[in-house]
């Protein structure tokens, strides 16, 4: 796979709006679009392979190369969107759009020292963005996954720790991933399943702590341009189980009611087989409830 690697200097207008504000904008909305002026042809981490034109698709990843050297490193992962033509200049250059989908805030980015260490090789000497591919690409890719932690729950892996074919990206409803959402139908709620009751971290200690989900019982038919989420009302914890039963029906989702009325009516499996220990309790059950009916008892 081929990656671009892009230089970014925080203290120029290259970037579109605050940064701090994009971070919470990846982290609702999965991606955040940047314009962005790349060289016409990217030179290679390899000195004897030719230059390459941006193309869209490709993996993107932005490093800090300014400024004190605490705040240098890898930092965000995204890919180009799409590219424009070529502009005739003493260096061309390419007009193009990047969607990052991870951006890491200042400070917790991947020092450069270390990102040099995991995968050396891989930064232009002038500073310029620089195409990689192999086992420069795949080194960049290990030093991200070191960088980037998904949030507690998420069963999607981490933007960018793998290669683009590995991946598709889905539509998701945005509700249901909204940190800050959520946050407020916990704190009202409570973290244990409306359907089945099951507790985390009351099941699996405190490293279960964070991992109830959120299910959005909304109608899709009153979701428009103007709907406002009313986390109160509109969402409801479920756990991962319970959710996806909830969502096996369409376009109307099953609701917390629904599921518990489907777990109160589920006491057997159809055709399932008792195992030996089933079948003694079965029989222990029997003999208990023979000797409270016999004629002696009460």
């Amino acid at each position: 796979m081929v990656a671009v690697i892009i230089p970014w200097n925080p203290d120029e207008p290259q970037w579109d709006g605050p940064y701090v504000a994009d971070i919470d904008a990846v982290r609702r909305d999965g991606v955040v679009r940047q314009r962005w002026t790349l060289p016409a042809l990217l030179a290679s981490s390899h000195a004897a392979a030719p230059p390459t034109a941006p193309s869209r698709g490709m993996d993107v990843w932005l490093v800090i190369l300014t400024g004190p050297p605490a705040g240098q490193g890898l930092i965000g992962h995204g890919t180009l969107a799409a590219v424009g033509e070529s502009e005739p200049e003493d260096e061309p250059t390419t007009p193009a759009q990047i969607e990052f989908d991870a951006l890491l805030p200042h400070g917790d980015q991947l020092a450069l020292t270390r990102l040099v260490e995991l995968a050396p090789g891989v930064l232009a000497a002038d500073g310029r963005p620089i195409v990689i591919e192999g086992t420069d690409e795949a080194a960049l890719r290990t030093a991200w996954r070191e960088a980037f932690t998904p949030d507690a729950g998420s069963l999607d892996p981490a933007p960018g720790s793998l290669p683009p074919a590995a991946g598709k990206r889905v539509h998701v409803n945005r509700f249901e991933h909204d940190p800050d959402v959520r946050r407020t139908v916990v704190a009202h709620r409570g973290s244990a399943c409306h359907a089945c009751g099951l507790d985390f971290e009351q099941r699996y200690g405190l490293d279960g702590s964070d991992l109830i989900q959120m299910h959005h019982i909304t109608p899709p038919e009153y979701v428009d341009a103007d709907y406002a989420v009313d986390p109160l009302v509109d969402l409801v914890p479920l756990c991962p189980n319970c959710h996806v039963v909830a969502h096996s029906r369409w376009p109307r989702p099953y609701g917390a009611g629904e599921l518990r009325g489907m777990l109160a009516r589920s006491g057997f499996l159809r055709g399932a087989a008792l195992t030996d220990e089933q079948l003694a309790a079965e029989s222990g059950a029997a003999r208990i409830l023979d000797a409270s009916s016999g004629p002696d008892a009460p």
